[in-house]
């Protein structure tokens, strides 16, 4: 006999609450992509940070001397004063008003530079900062500010990852040596997340020798956790923003592609969820995070070199505001 027409309507209905609880289940929350001005051109192997002081986000890297001014007012670029060296693979700190570009390579994989340049935007000017430890210059590293201090993590030295750990005083203008981290890798980016600097994916040099590893430095016992909860997808190039208590991962590349994946890993539940993906697939990124909105320019479309992208877009996990 056939069904009747209620019957089958209740039996769509369970499979779309069915489908809807699968969804849900893969994300977080409700999450949403937009498209911001694009930079002024193409470049991959970015920095790229927030300053609150100045409300302005910075581009740098991608081997050019340009460094770019993000204004999130009015939605415009503008050049400022030139970058020092031209450098790829470094990372950047916003941190008391100024902006730290922290080491870098002259070219992939090498060779690596240990230099500290100091963005004042009040001033428009660069100051040099003390240079890494003699023999641990790197670029590629995981890098996050505590405090006054910039750590910096693993990283490419001499062409090969490394697991060194160190940290500079922004104030004393000195480096020390940490412990290092548990195993040498590069390619990864780090965050500072209740007390904690979280070291999370990357890769051991080749670009599919890819690692989940998550590992965190405990600043208060001076030590490093082992075994938490492992990157689901392996990756390396990726970006990393901060959004509350947790740590998203965002893009990559590695295994013959190009990710648009974003995960989220909830510090607090040592577990991951799922959010929606970057609409442009790339690695070679920084996010910068402001008003709970996570946006990213730049970066590579496609595995290693090549296809670098002059676009922006801003990720919005909870509710969208405007950059303030």
């Amino acid at each position: 006999m056939p069904e009747a027409p209620d019957v089958k309507a209740r039996v769509l209905g369970i499979l779309l609450v069915g489908l809807s609880m699968v969804a849900l289940a893969a994300c977080d929350r409700p999450a949403s992509w937009s498209t911001r001005a694009h930079a002024s051109f193409a470049r991959q192997e970015v920095s790229y940070v927030y300053s609150a002081k100045y409300k302005r986000f910075f581009l740098g890297g991608g081997r050019s001397t340009v460094q770019e001014s993000y204004d999130p007012a009015s939605d415009t670029w503008k050049t400022v004063a030139p970058f020092p060296a031209r450098l790829d693979h470094i990372q950047s700190v916003a941190l008391n008003g100024r902006i730290y570009y922290i080491g870098g390579l002259v070219q992939w994989p090498g060779p690596a530079v240990g230099t500290v340049y100091i963005y004042d935007p009040a001033s428009n000017s660069f100051a040099a900062g003390a240079r890494m430890p003699a023999g641990r210059a790197r670029g590629a590293g995981g890098v996050a500010a505590y405090g006054n201090k910039i750590y910096y993590a693993g990283g490419l030295h001499l062409g090969k990852a490394v697991s060194g750990f160190d940290v500079y005083d922004t104030v004393a203008n000195t480096w020390k040596t940490l412990p290092n981290m548990p195993e040498a890798r590069d390619h990864f980016q780090a965050a500072v997340v209740g007390g904690r600097f979280y070291a999370i994916g990357g890769r051991n040099t080749a670009i599919d020798a890819t690692t989940t590893v998550n590992d965190a430095f405990n600043f208060a016992t001076g030590s490093w956790t082992t075994g938490l909860k492992p990157l689901p997808t392996p990756r390396g190039g990726f970006a990393v923003a901060v959004v509350g208590t947790k740590l998203l991962v965002i893009g990559g590349e590695g295994h013959g592609r190009t990710y648009s994946t974003v995960e989220a890993y909830d510090t607090k539940s040592n577990s991951w969820s799922r959010l929606s993906p970057m609409p442009t697939a790339r690695h070679g990124i920084e996010a910068a995070v402001c008003n709970g909105g996570v946006y990213v320019a730049g970066g590579g479309m496609d595995e290693g070199g090549g296809a670098p992208t002059d676009v922006q877009q801003v990720l919005f996990p909870g509710p969208v505001a405007a950059c303030r």
